[in-house]
């Protein structure tokens, strides 16, 4: 479906909402929603900085490889 199908099939079922409380409610879902889409990918410097600290911890820290923790947490679960 395009969007344009896909936002006409929502604007109908909103249409056969009848009880505020009900409306109120979506209205607070869609806006959490949309305040989550919106606000995850702005970068700031302040983000920036935080995963310029983040990447150079991670590559002075001893990590140890997604593969072997996989492998360690199947050997936990099957003893």
């Amino acid at each position: 479906m395009i969007t344009a199908d896909l936002k006409s099939i929502l604007h109908e079922q909103i249409d056969r909402l009848d009880d505020p409380q009900d409306v109120q409610d979506l209205l607070l879902t869609v806006s959490e929603f949309v305040s989550q889409r919106t606000n995850i990918f702005i970068e700031t410097p302040a983000l920036l900085a935080q995963l310029k600290q983040a990447l150079a911890s991670a590559e002075s820290t001893n990590l140890i490889a997604h593969n072997q923790v996989a492998s360690e947490a199947k050997q936990w679960i099957t003893q």
